[in-house]
């Protein structure tokens, strides 16, 4: 992960998928590309390691696939094959 991504500086967000009241779950992308996401705090969980400065946060999967297809229809194509290949199971 990058530095910067955890310095305090504001930000403009544009929600791509979930409730539009802000107070649900929901995928923003930022002004700088990133993605941003609003849910449910998860503090611990098998398999879950955070780092200093993270937190996870649980979505339902009809809010990561409107924010998946909100990024892939306004990316370049070598953004579209990267989602096709991450989304791929294994």
């Amino acid at each position: 992960m990058i530095a910067s991504v955890f310095e305090p500086v504001s930000m403009k967000l544009r929600r791509v998928s979930g409730c539009e009241n802000g107070t649900c779950p929901a995928v923003y992308v930022s002004d700088r590309q990133t993605a941003v996401v609003q849910g449910g705090h998860v503090p611990t969980a098998d398999g879950l390691t955070l780092g200093e400065g993270e937190t996870a946060v649980e979505l339902p999967p009809d809010i990561v696939l409107g924010a998946v297809t909100a990024f892939a229809e306004s990316g370049s194509v070598e953004t579209v094959q990267r989602l096709r290949e991450a989304l791929k199971c294994s």
